[in-house]
Parts: structure tokens; C-alpha cells; sequence
């Protein structure tokens, strides 16, 4: 019993470190100690809005995931994930490339990954297309999303699951600013979770330095998906070149029909208040609504459409149209 409990806790040590999303995977290798999985995705999209969004949006991502029994207590494993954009000419992103051990005590881990501020930051990012653009998740940005030179720990047992990461200097990519995040998130077996998230990173010389917490909960059982999640603190966005507070709140609700059908719905909000300017405005602003049909594990196809209402700072004028997204995807 002790040996089968512990194979349980590694397991769940190494799920969590190379399980931060969903992924379909065909195992290509298999031996008593070593396992090797590649998983893929093709998405043909596009994009209907105003001339600024119209066009292909169409991509193909490929993964490996690979783990290797050291001994009985203590794993080693890595990822490695790159995209390739239909619309941008030779241009491969590296989303995730990193690797590290797990025992019953968590896994750490390093390299280019998503931060744990993700752990909490996902109940409302499962839109079809959109979502995720008001809580302060954007890639490399402050080690909150995916981002380079992280050093990651985490651990799941049972129903509670907890992160915790620091992001080193960087000179060799010319952003030497660091970051750390905390993430906690517990689920009752009936679909009810809730989850707590801490993050914070430096700017650049002269601005004031980035933090953000974020609340969560979401319910999940019986088809039904319904999250929501409050954020606050400042500076959320790194682009910004003034100090401002931010406060954020986005939502998804959805239903899963047996036969394959699913709709969903989302919002995503974000204030950014200008300090010692009496400036406010909407950084983000849209809700979405979208259905999808799933002909099997593999094939899929769904439509998105986000309705903008996202003002400027100048003269609270909406600043993008709506857009509709549409897509085909196949995953492996």
C-alpha cells in the first residue's frame, strides 16, 4: 500500500508540472522506465472584423513531453513546445522548452513555461478563441503567463494543487527584470474549486513595479462550466510607460451537450486608472459568445464572436471593432 501511494504522489507531482494545459498526446515510446509523447494541434482560422483584424489567423503547434524513473522516489521530465503562424513568414515560436525532476515532495523545474499565477488565472481562459486579456496573463509579462528563464515548483495531492515560481535576470534577451508568483487551488470532488494567486515583477527604471492578486472560483460538473475571477494591483500591463492601477474581472459560462455540441459565453474587463492624472479608462472591454462541435477527440470546429467595447485613454472612444473568429481544429 505505501509503495502503490507512493507511485500516486509522483505521479501527481509530475502531472502538475507538465499538465498546465490541455493537451491530447500520442505516446510514440514506452519502456519500463522512460515514456515519450508527441501531441500536436492544426487550427485553420479566420478572422472577420474591421481591415485591422481581417485575415488568416491559422497556425500548427507541435509538442514532446517526456518523463524517465531515476529511481523509485524521483523522476526527471521535460517539454518542449514550438507554433508555427500561417501569416508570419518563417516566423517559430518557442511557447515552452523546459525540464526537471519530481518526487513525492513536487516537482521544480526550468526553462521557458507558464507561470503559477496560471493556476489560477485559467478557470476564466477557456474561451474558444478569445479570453484571458483583462487578469494580467500575457505572454513573458512579469512571469504571470509563459515566460523565459523561470524557475518553477509544484505539487498536487489529492484535491489541492499549489505553484510557486521566480523568474531570473535575463540580460542575454535584454530584459533583465525579475518576478515571483504563488498560486493555490483546492476543488471538491462535487466540481466547486477556489483559487488564490500573488504575482509580482519589475519595470523598467522610473516606473513603479508590477503586482497582482487574483480570487477565483469556478464550478464544473454535469456539462456546466461557470468561473469567475477578480484581480487588482498595478501595473498589470508591461507596455505601459505610466503608473497606473488596475483592477479586472472576467467570467465564463458554458454548457457541454452530450452529442458533441458545447456553447460558451465570456467577459473580460480591465480599468486602468492613471495615478496622479485623474485619468481612467477601459483597457479591455468585451464579452464573447461562441459555439463548438466536436466530431470526435480529434476534429473540431467552432465560431467566436467578441463584442468590443474596449475605450482609449484620450477621449474614451472605442478603440477596436468586433471581431468573429472561425475554425477547424485538428489535434493529436
Amino acid at each position: 500500500m505505501e509503495i502503490v501511494m507512493k507511485k500516486t504522489v509522483l505521479s501527481a507531482a509530475i502531472f502538475a508540472a507538465l499538465a498546465s494545459t490541455n493537451v491530447s498526446a500520442a505516446e510514440v515510446y514506452n519502456n519500463e522506465t522512460s515514456k515519450v509523447d508527441i501531441y500536436g494541434k492544426i487550427q485553420g482560422m479566420y478572422y472577420a472584423g474591421d481591415k485591422l483584424v481581417d485575415g488568416d489567423e491559422s497556425y500548427f503547434r507541435l509538442g514532446v513531453k517526456a518523463k524517465s524513473e531515476i529511481n523509485a522516489n524521483l523522476e526527471a521530465f521535460g517539454r518542449f513546445e514550438v507554433e508555427y503562424a500561417a501569416d508570419k513568414d518563417d516566423d517559430v515560436d518557442v511557447r515552452l522548452g523546459y525540464a526537471g525532476l519530481g518526487s513525492d515532495y513536487g516537482a521544480l523545474s526550468y526553462g521557458r513555461q507558464y507561470g503559477a499565477y496560471t493556476l489560477v488565472a485559467d478557470f476564466t481562459d477557456v474561451l474558444y478563441e478569445f479570453g484571458g486579456d483583462a487578469s494580467g496573463t500575457g505572454t513573458d509579462q512579469f512571469g504571470t503567463g509563459k515566460a523565459d528563464s523561470l524557475l518553477k515548483y509544484a505539487i498536487e495531492v489529492n484535491n489541492f494543487a499549489f505553484e510557486a515560481n521566480y523568474q531570473l535576470d535575463n540580460d542575454k534577451e535584454g530584459d533583465d527584470m525579475t518576478s515571483y508568483g504563488l498560486a493555490a487551488v483546492y476543488t471538491f470532488d462535487f466540481g466547486l474549486g477556489f483559487g488564490v494567486a500573488h504575482n509580482a515583477g519589475e519595470r523598467a527604471t522610473g516606473l513603479d513595479d508590477s503586482s497582482m492578486t487574483a480570487l477565483a472560483v469556478k464550478y464544473e460538473n454535469n456539462g456546466i462550466y461557470a468561473a469567475f475571477l477578480y484581480s487588482l494591483g498595478e501595473n498589470f500591463n508591461k507596455a505601459e510607460d505610466f503608473n497606473a492601477d488596475n483592477t479586472a474581472m472576467e467570467a465564463a459560462l458554458g454548457y457541454e451537450f452530450a452529442n458533441g455540441f458545447s456553447v460558451l459565453a465570456g467577459y473580460n474587463v480591465q480599468e486602468t486608472d492613471v495615478k496622479g492624472n485623474n485619468v481612467k479608462f477601459d483597457n479591455v472591454d468585451y464579452y464573447t459568445v461562441g459555439a463548438e462541435y466536436k466530431f470526435n477527440k480529434n476534429f473540431k470546429v467552432f465560431a467566436e464572436y467578441l463584442i468590443n467595447n474596449a475605450e482609449s485613454a484620450d477621449v474614451g472612444k472605442k478603440d477596436a471593432e468586433d471581431v468573429l473568429a472561425i475554425a477547424a481544429v485538428y489535434k493529436f
